[in-house]
């Protein structure tokens, strides 16, 4: 539509358009020129008219590479109105295993039918990979590994033909062998210190708690562009949370926390005591966690201290812990477990 004299609406209310030609366009806004002054200005592309039904642009961006062997040339570029996203699910099941999977939308907006061969999914700023002596990917690599993407990132390379139709929405599953999913259920404990009062005091503190549910992919096998993550629970063939995943490259680990777990319970007593004379107190904790799962349960439990305290942590034994508490737990079916640990507030 590039050329091409429209009515434009200056905006919504606007009773009378005016004439312009339309210098560059896209699906939010276009730059349009005014016939009559010759004023540019952009506008919504909602508030053009047309006296003919658009037919939508398709726009190139094209780089020849010659071929020593043959003189020949390689001709990339991009088409704007097809693109593509990955979205993924997890299931859970009673036995503790996971199912992991990748799904990809293959979107056509266009009126117009494609047909593939051979398809490469990239992600990453596709702007960076064009300019005057750059390419997508260079004619005489062989092999991943020593590709250079230039800003982007190969998914996968999809070695089937494909067919894409008309306005329509093309999903492809995507094989993950080598991506694990542990669940962990957590809790971090903040020590705090009542304030110090003109002679030694003891308080007590008590409380119970949910743990909350965490889920750690180890991503060993390919880069994993953002998407929407949905959680099932296949045992009862529900849905259970949601989650927006990052782009994570290949051999990152990332963690998640979705929601409490009430099967899983934590509950702690503290006692503080205050010294006013050293200006320091003695917090000893006592903590209880209980699993009512029918099956064994990975337990990470942290403590710190405020921020504005400086605390060392002793286990049971008095062995020094250093200045916060890690203890990474596993519970059998229908078990607990008990521990204590001392804090102590330094000056």
């Amino acid at each position: 539509m590039i050329g091409k004299n429209v009515l434009v609406r200056r905006y919504p209310e606007h009773k009378k358009p005016v004439v312009c030609e339309i210098i560059n366009e896209d699906y939010s806004y276009s730059l349009v020129r005014e016939i009559e002054t010759g004023h540019y200005f952009r506008v919504q592309s909602n508030l053009i008219e047309y006296t003919d039904e658009p037919q939508p642009n398709t726009i190139y961006e094209v780089s020849f590479h010659p071929l020593p062997a043959n003189d020949t040339f390689i001709v990339s570029y991009v088409i704007k109105n097809i693109r593509w996203q990955a979205r993924y699910t997890l299931q859970t099941y009673p036995d503790r295993s996971t199912r992991f999977q990748i799904i990809v939308d293959i979107i056509n907006s266009s009126p117009l039918n494609f047909h593939f061969n051979q398809t490469h999914l990239m992600a990453g700023d596709i702007d960076l990979t064009f300019g005057t002596s750059s390419s997508l990917v260079d004619s005489k690599t062989q092999t991943k590994d020593d590709i250079d993407y230039s800003g982007i990132n190969l998914f996968t390379c999809i070695n089937s033909s494909l067919a894409i139709d008309p306005y329509s929405i093309l999903t492809l599953p995507i094989e993950s062998p080598n991506i694990q999913i542990k669940t962990i259920f957590t809790y971090n404990l903040i020590i705090s210190i009542p304030s110090l009062v003109l002679s030694n005091t003891t308080s007590m503190i008590s409380n119970k708690h949910k743990l909350q549910r965490v889920y750690q992919i180890s991503n060993s096998s390919l880069f994993l562009p953002t998407g929407h993550l949905m959680l099932y629970d296949s045992s009862l063939n529900v849905l259970t949370g949601e989650w927006h995943l990052p782009t994570l490259t290949e051999f990152e680990k990332y963690e998640f926390k979705l929601g409490e777990d009430p099967d899983i319970m934590l509950e702690y007593n503290r006692t503080a005591t205050n010294d006013q004379k050293t200006n320091s107190s003695i917090i000893t904790t006592n903590v209880l966690i209980q699993n009512y799962k029918q099956r064994p349960i990975n337990i990470r439990f942290k403590s710190t201290c405020e921020s504005s305290m400086i605390c060392l942590y002793y286990d049971d034994k008095a062995r020094s812990l250093g200045s916060r508490l890690n203890y990474e737990l596993y519970l059998k079916p229908k078990s607990e477990v008990l521990f204590s640990f001392t804090t102590i507030r330094l000056l």
